[in-house]
């Protein structure tokens, strides 16, 4: 004999628990319900089922696959559309050559199949419905029949005036294959409201047979909970997955349960779960596989699926959280909530009864959730800032925190990855440095410990040395109490934003591939690397020429490490080096670099990301020009023959440009479009020589070599190069603008605007004759950042005095319409 598993269910009254999951493959005590069914076939002798799929279909395939792990021969049949109950069986017809048995892959039952099997074939029935006594029937299709089991009537879900049985409709049904010829293929068609009522019309021998045993049909969230409940209360026989730990206590594998934690019976605690000391697991509670429960957390007569994290002195009653659900310290969820997949609900918030909060959402801080949350996006205050991961010295980062990041990175990375690590000349960040060394391996990442090495640097040293990853900490050079930790790629350029949120949802549900003793690297120490930097630079640098020209340069330079490199390099070159240690003073740079009759003046931030330079009249160059004077370098001394620029880069980039007869593209503001958009362009050079290039444009030390090497094959002073470059006036602001008006904002600058064209790369840029204006949202602070450029000065007071303006009138509009 064969069977039908009816497994095409959305469970829309389940939702939000099956918003990610199709209802059969609802959790109850760690198995699927549809497993349970699977079972209950294969213990009544049905070993070939076949299974009708249509709501995300793949989920329940790539669980059962062909069922030889489970004992049983399975095989799929696929609604392209909805086809009704009996229409998705008839997909199946070619399969079922004789009596066969229909379930819903969506209840729970123990009812003795086949005692209703043999009932059905005592009556000659075309088709026999199982049937439940229920007290309340107004969920179900209830059935009328005679003393002997014949069918007189049923009704699909009665009102209390409808209700003329307490035998409801348990959706298991033994048919004949006679019944496919009232319907044909593809035709919409169900079993109660279509088919039932024909044989009964045409007065075909069908039955009801009245069955012991359970059946719940989980069809709502009071139904689903009290599945668990009843199989805690042993109503239900079925196999419990995992072992009988004490009495009243199931457990699977790998469960690490603190002496002084508090278990109440009855409980299910799934495999890979970790309970701590002075956590109260109550009766009635069901806890799926690796989660977490902290010290003093409390959960009672709840359903927790896998993967959740509940923090300390956080407390759950009789709520359902579903797949890796965060609850922070302190928070609450009460009686009949539900907590949709990956959803974080930070510290000290409330979610009342009866709630239900849709998957990816955040619930703030010390936020009570009066009404059900489901529209809007996940808004999360991401651990990644503009500058990295930023915070206080053992007061927001710590040792422990840095060890879980480099666990949280180091568990999306391929087994065997090579992760390059450095930090500033600075205990505090050394300490770190080490303590992500250590969440690293436990990962089975291979460390390579670049020593101490600003930024820009470590960038070059991750793709030099292969890294697939790398990581710089460094102590902020204006307040030594906060550090900045940077996640690089195996390009050494920042990770996008798609990494970091792996990262931070990692970090936060602690979801890490552990990895055995005899899988863990040890910590390769690079030594050298500072020498291997200048090695480099100079092959690339015309030595000669820079030789030959006996320059002399000032340095203001604050951070030792730094001027040690500066200097060497220099003294390589035989340039003529003098130090200038008032670092703030760019007035007093200037000075020195006329009096002295210097040929360069240099100031290199810590982390050798931004510089200033003075040429020998005492021009200052900096911000958008140094930027210009970057380009031009990096295209004189390199094969490549396009220059791509953030949106928001003057357009003197574009001069650039033309000057050395490149291609300009301008792009989004991340360095991962800008490299993209290179390797794009660029096909006849080698990808590596397009990355270093492009990385040596983040490195100040080698921009100002490359200056002084170009400066030495043209043999111009930089006054002279500097000559060649227009100037554009620029001007920069800050605008507030609330986070729900930045929306609005936008669409109005695009509909009513007076520009000549409008670009949309990134924010809006409005392009105008002369000039251009752009407007972009800031991802972490509720203001708009305004750029706007033009040739001539008043025209760029105007050209931003009438966009403030604008910017002003749109937002008050929508303040005052609120």
């Amino acid at each position: 004999m064969k069977a039908i598993i009816m497994a095409g269910g959305e469970g829309t009254r389940l939702r939000p628990l099956t918003c990610n999951i199709p209802k059969p493959m609802m959790p109850i005590m760690d198995k699927p319900v549809m497993e349970y069914a699977v079972e209950l076939l294969k213990n009544s002798g049905i070993t070939d089922i076949g299974v009708t799929l249509q709501y995300l279909p793949d989920e329940i395939m790539n669980y059962f696959g062909d069922g030889r792990d489970f004992g049983v021969n399975i095989k799929y049949f696929i609604e392209e559309m909805p086809l009704g109950t009996a229409g998705s069986v008839k997909n199946a017809e070619c399969f079922l050559n004789d009596t066969f048995i229909v379930i819903s892959g969506d209840a729970l039952t123990d009812i003795d199949l086949s005692k209703a099997i043999a009932f059905h074939k005592q009556n000659n029935s075309i088709a026999t419905l199982v049937l439940k006594e229920v007290a309340v029937p107004l969920e179900f299709g209830v059935v009328v029949t005679d003393n002997n089991g014949r069918i007189k009537g049923f009704l699909e879900k009665p009102s209390w005036s409808e209700v003329f049985s307490d035998k409801a409709n348990t959706g298991i049904y033994i048919l004949e294959p006679e019944i496919f010829s009232y319907f044909e293929q593809n035709q919409k068609f169900d079993f109660s409201n279509d088919l039932f009522p024909l044989l009964l019309n045409d007065k075909k021998p069908m039955f009801g047979y009245v069955a012991e045993g359970y059946w719940c049909d989980i069809g709502n969230i009071e139904q689903y909970i009290r599945c668990h409940f009843d199989i805690l209360k042993g109503l239900v026989k079925v196999k419990i997955k995992g072992e009988k730990y004490k009495d009243g206590i199931w457990r699977g594998e790998n469960c690490e349960i603190s002496e002084e934690a508090e278990i109440s019976t009855p409980v299910y605690i799934g495999s890979g779960t970790k309970i701590y000391s002075g956590a109260k697991i109550g009766p009635y509670t069901v806890l799926g596989k690796n989660n977490i429960i902290s010290s003093n957390g409390t959960i009672k007569r709840s359903v927790v699926f896998d993967n959740c994290y509940v923090g300390e002195n956080a407390q759950v009653r009789g709520a359902i959280l579903c797949k890796k659900v965060q609850l922070e310290a302190k928070a609450s969820v009460f009686e009949e909530a539900t907590v949709g997949d990956d959803t974080l609900v930070k510290e000290r918030a409330l979610i009342k009864p009866g709630i239900k909060i849709w998957p990816n959402k955040v619930i703030e801080a010390s936020t009570v959730v009066k009404e059900n949350v489901i529209w809007g996006e996940k808004l999360s205050s991401s651990l990644f800032g503009k500058r990295g991961i930023t915070g206080e010295v053992n007061v927001d980062i710590t040792p422990e925190f840095v060890s879980k990041l480099g666990s949280a990175y180091g568990s999306l990375l391929k087994a065997d990855s090579k992760v390059a690590i450095a930090c500033c000349d600075n205990g505090a960040s050394q300490m770190f440095k080490y303590s992500l060394a250590t969440g690293l391996q436990s990962m089975g990442m291979e460390v390579l410990d670049l020593k101490r090495m600003p930024r820009a640097l470590t960038r070059q040293a991750t793709m030099f040395f292969g890294a697939q990853g790398g990581i710089h900490v460094s102590i902020d050079s204006d307040n030594a109490e906060k550090v900045h930790i940077v996640f690089m790629d195996g390009k050494g350029l920042d990770i996008d934003k798609n990494l970091k949120r792996k990262i931070e949802n990692s970090f936060i549900r602690e979801d890490f591939r552990r990895v055995k003793t005899d899988t863990f690297k040890q910590i390769n120490h690079m030594y050298n690397c500072l020498e291997y930097y200048t090695r480099q630079l100079i092959n690339i640098l015309g030595v000669h020429n820079i030789r030959n020209q006996k320059y002399k340069v000032i340095l203001s330079i604050k951070n030792p490490m730094v001027l040690g490199i500066v200097k060497d390099l220099l003294q390589e070159l035989r340039v003529n080096v003098k130090v200038y240690d008032e670092y703030n003073n760019l007035l007093g740079l200037k000075r020195e670099v006329v009096e002295n009759n210097a040929n360069l003046g240099i100031k290199i931030d810590d982390q050798c990301e931004e510089a200033v330079l003075v040429d020998e009249k005492g021009n200052i160059i900096k911000d958008e020009l140094f930027d210009a004077v970057n380009a031009l370098v990096m295209l004189k001394s390199s094969n490549i023959k396009t220059l791509v620029v953030p949106v928001t880069a003057s357009s003197t980039m574009e001069q650039v440009a033309e000057m050395c007869g490149c291609k300009f593209i301008r792009t989004k503001t991340s360095q991962k479009c800008i490299i993209d958009t290179l390797l794009k362009n660029e096909k006849n050079i080698s990808k590596r020589e397009i990355i270093t290039a492009y990385l040596m444009t983040l490195d100040s030390i080698s921009v100002c070599a490359l200056i002084l090497n170009l400066m030495a094959s043209s043999n111009l002073p930089l006054s002279s190069i500097l000559a060649q470059i227009p100037k554009y006036h620029i001007a920069k602001k800050e605008v507030k603008c609330p986070w729900n008006m930045k929306g609005r904002l936008m669409r109005n600058l695009i509909e009513e605007n007076n520009s000549k064209s409008v670009d949309l790369i990134e924010g809006v840029k409005l392009n105008y004759e002369g000039g251009w204006a752009l407007v972009l949202p800031d991802a972490e602070e509720p203001l708009c950042r305004v750029y706007a450029e033009s040739k001539d000065s008043d025209e760029l007071m105007k050209l931003t005095e009438e966009l403030l303006e604008r910017i002003e009138i749109i937002t008050e509009e929508e303040k005052s319409s609120v």
